[in-house]
């Protein structure tokens, strides 16, 4: 049976919820010098103190937001999540929603849901894309 575009969402948006609030070391950018060490160290540092009290209440804002933009997306292009460093526009309005700090986003990582419903997802620098 083919994947509605509802269950493709709810995939990603559990993905984002999962991998940035309830996933600790979650920032690899793949600097593999001493320096990129230290800049491993700082991120995850920020991003657990960013981690930090955020609760229930405001996970599930943020989620029904992305929920909310996802579905409302006019096509697949629209749909894609990303960060680089900064999350992409419909993470950062959602988690500004919900009173977050997007710097518990993990950095190089990214999903996408395509034309036919399938939800797919890369986590940090080096990630593979794979189906969610």
């Amino acid at each position: 049976m083919k994947q509605t575009l509802e269950d493709a969402v709810l995939k990603a948006v559990t993905w984002w919820s999962d991998k940035s609030f309830r996933s600790v070391m979650n920032q690899n950018n793949g600097d593999n010098t001493s320096d990129g060490g230290v800049v491993n160290i700082l991120l995850n540092t920020k991003a657990m103190k960013a981690q930090d009290g955020i609760s229930d209440e405001k996970i599930k804002k943020f989620e029904g937001k992305l929920t909310e933009l996802l579905m409302n997306a006019k096509n697949s292009y629209n749909r894609s999540l990303s960060v680089d460093y900064h999350p992409c526009e419909h993470l950062f309005i959602s988690a500004e929603f919900a009173g977050i700090n997007s710097s518990c986003f993990p950095c190089k990582s990214s999903t996408s849901i395509d034309e036919n419903n399938r939800a797919f997802a890369k986590y940090q620098y080096g990630g593979e894309y794979k189906e969610i």
